[in-house]
């Protein structure tokens, strides 16, 4: 039997974590102090800084500072490193591989759910999507794969980091395109598949996160929509078929509860949703449980929405 994991564990161990932060808080603020008193000791002994001239001493004083700082710094970064992260990384492993399906799997309609950490969507997933820039190859990511049903509609959510290379004053640099989280359902209806793509980007997000776009650009009879999302299709009159009012109100719906860049794309029988946001999976410790937990039933709505957008008629 799968073990199951409750949110008064949980939060016991996220206040666990945090108490050990502040622990060493203390302890870095503590050994900086110490640090001080001993490069002032190492200054101002015999033949230290009184037998240096004006600009000697300067540079032996920030010579000091610095190792002081650097010292200092490495000290509380290796402190994290062997006491908070370990019992960060205790309460993020019970988070992310049980707790969220837990969540989820008590939201009506969800069944068959999987939890992947180092699965994702591939490079050339995103790619043949079109829902963002795919951006270089060597330098995307994704991971954090939830699968399952919902409402016997197929669904797979990854977060997505996609990235390209840029040069900037002669010197190159990898710069983020997309992060946030990509969902695919299907199967779309057979009397109403996409031939080919049909992309919809809102148009005040859409420099930033657009890749590739299919050859036609079309314009609904729906103009508070057209003011708002630029639409592209390989097949026009299959687009308009596609973008039936009712699948319009709930695409502007959609981009409204989200609140930030969006993107959707039918191809054959999939819906792709693309939105920049943060990882329903990434547990925190500066917020209580119970209001991650609330974040996590928000995740569960993102879901739910697009299956919507997907069935509507």
């Amino acid at each position: 039997m799968e073990q199951t994991i409750q949110e008064a564990q949980l939060e016991k161990m996220r206040l666990k974590a945090k108490k050990l932060e502040k622990v060493v808080i203390v302890l870095s603020v503590v050994m900086l102090l110490a640090y001080i008193v001993v490069g002032c000791m190492l200054a101002f002994q015999e033949n230290g800084i009184a037998t240096l001239s004006g600009v000697e001493a300067v540079i032996f004083v920030v010579e000091i500072i610095l190792v002081v700082a650097v010292v200092a710094l490495g000290t509380g970064l290796l402190l994290w490193m062997i006491i908070v992260k370990h019992a960060y990384d205790k309460f993020n492993l019970g988070f992310k591989s049980k707790y969220v399906l837990q969540v989820i799997n008590a939201v009506e309609g969800f069944e068959k759910l999987q939890y992947v950490p180092k699965g994702g969507f591939t490079w050339d997933d995103v790619r043949n999507a079109a829902a963002v820039n795919c951006g270089d190859k060597r330098y995307y990511d994704s991971e954090d794969l939830l699968m399952g049903e919902y409402e016997n509609i197929r669904f797979q959510i990854s977060d997505v980091c996609t990235r390209k290379m840029v040069r900037m004053s002669k010197k190159n640099r990898v710069e983020e395109i997309f992060s946030g989280q990509m969902i695919c359902l299907d199967q779309f209806d057979d009397k109403k598949k996409s031939n080919g793509h049909v992309q919809i980007f809102e148009k005040k997000f859409m420099s930033n996160m657009i890749g590739w776009k299919a050859e036609n650009e079309i314009h609904t009879e729906n103009e508070v929509f057209n003011s708002r999302f630029s639409v592209f299709a390989h097949d026009e009159h299959n687009a308009y078929y596609i973008l039936t009012p009712q699948r319009m109100e709930k695409i502007m719906h959609f981009a409204d509860v989200m609140n930030g860049q969006v993107s959707f794309v039918f191809r054959d029988e999939k819906l792709f949703v693309a939105v920049r946001r943060d990882s329903m999976f990434d547990a925190s410790m500066d917020e209580p449980v119970s209001k991650q937990t609330k974040n996590i039933l928000q995740d569960a709505e993102f879901i739910q929405m697009a299956k919507e957008i997907l069935i509507a008629s």
